[in-house]
């Protein structure tokens, strides 16, 4: 299965049924339940639209869909498209904020009006992210503002759309020396090398799904129990039921993400996960791998001592910010769980489902650590290779410099 799914199509025009299919679609993505919806109005939509200049602004959502209708009435290809993530790569990724999809298709917005023989300037776009429960996704269309009747799309470029597209959200995944914007002004040839290297390896689909790919299987059959006093885990479940009364009062997602504007729910969200780590031998051995994985990465990218231990020292500030907001999110998960479910909770209950999200954070920890140094291990080989193709040069250049005739009489 792809970390990613794409699909991209558009409707026969002149089929009397395309028009049903686009006439409440607008309306659709704009107000689903899931939709995150634009500071300033009730709907989620955002997008180029001549007519309407400021549709992230204009509260007024009715004369958009009128003239999106209008469009499908006078048999204007309509091209539909959908990106799809996992909920695990959204939430470390940041693909749960509206801002973070519309950059990836507007980046990919050129490539989408070359393939479909439009020109950029007459491309028009509108499109909504939905958060919903274990595939957060964008869905939009686009059109062309002159006249035009082909609507065909050859499969073999919905295809190169779809690695385009999946090459530009894994990016953090397989170029994080990209991270150093100086690093491709540096001479120093093994860095220049790999990161060449990564350049061809990004567009290789294949190597992405390799690489990015958390076996499911695997994941069920090895799950890691968390070993915990039983007098810890009241202590996170009181916490957690104290936290519930909190949220019962909140309005809008409870994501992390959103929760950032309540400060005092955030606080509560933290000292739990802070808990949950102190009280567990396991987590904190699991969050020390990872940090060990993510700076043993940063010795093939830095040969400055003093540099390498100052970005060592950084990188394990980020990746304890980044574990206490995934922790976060798996809390808020079955916060989410507990509120939305008509069912009677005893406190027995309560302890077993703590104690289930307690060995899932830990099962997330280990397979964090276990990705970063599969990760490592293809930096590790690149950079020998590098090393033996170095040195062989080195060693070419010795002889053409020497005289093939030793004075010690050796040849």
């Amino acid at each position: 299965m792809s970390n990613l799914i794409f699909i991209f199509k558009a409707y026969n025009p002149n089929k009397r049924t395309t028009l049903f299919i686009h006439k409440n679609y607008t309306e659709y993505i704009a107000n689903s339940q899931y939709v995150i919806r634009n500071k300033d109005t009730t709907h989620g939509l955002f997008g180029v639209v001549k007519e309407f200049p400021n549709i992230q602004n204009q509260n007024e959502l009715k004369p958009i869909i009128e003239h999106i209708n209008k469009l499908a009435e006078n048999k204007v290809p309509i091209y539909r498209g959908y990106i799809s993530l996992r909920e695990f790569d959204a939430e470390r990724l940041g693909y749960y904020e509206q801002e973070k999809w519309k950059n990836l298709l507007e980046n990919r917005l050129p490539s989408i009006a070359k393939k479909m023989n439009i020109k950029l300037e007459d491309l028009q776009y509108l499109g909504a992210v939905h958060i919903e429960d274990g595939h957060p996704h964008l869905q939009f269309f686009v059109w062309s503002k002159k006249p035009r009747m082909n609507y065909f799309v050859k499969y073999s470029e919905i295809n190169k759309l779809r690695k385009e597209f999946t090459n530009d959200v894994f990016r953090e995944d397989l170029l994080p020396i990209y991270q150093e914007k100086d690093l491709a002004k540096k001479n120093i040839t093994s860095e220049n090398y790999i990161l060449q290297q990564l350049k061809k390896i990004s567009k290789d689909e294949q190597f992405l799904n390799d690489l990015l790919q958390y076996e499911k299987n695997f994941n069920e059959s090895r799950k890691i129990r968390n070993i915990l006093k039983d007098k810890d885990v009241k202590n996170i479940v009181d916490m957690m039921i104290d936290l519930k009364k909190d949220l019962k009062n909140t309005t809008g997602s409870i994501k992390y993400q959103y929760l950032m504007k309540n400060p005092g729910i955030i606080e509560k969200v933290d000292n739990i996960s802070k808990v949950i780590i102190q009280s567990s031998i396991q987590c904190q051995v699991e969050i020390e791998k990872y940090i060990k994985a993510k700076q043993q990465l940063l010795d093939f990218q830095y040969t400055d001592v003093k540099k390498l231990n100052q970005e060592k020292e950084e990188i394990k500030g980020k990746i304890e910010k980044e574990i206490i907001k995934m922790i976060g999110n798996q809390i808020l998960d079955i916060e989410r769980k507990w509120l939305n479910t008509n069912e009677q909770y005893t406190y027995i209950k309560y302890n077993n489902e703590s104690r289930n999200l307690l060995d899932k954070v830990l099962t997330a920890l280990y397979y964090q650590a276990e990705n970063q140094n599969k990760l490592n291990k293809f930096y590790e080989l690149k950079y020998k290779k590098q090393l033996s193709k170095q040195a062989k040069k080195e060693k070419a250049l010795e002889k053409r410099n020497a005289s093939s005739f030793h004075w010690d009489g050796e040849l």
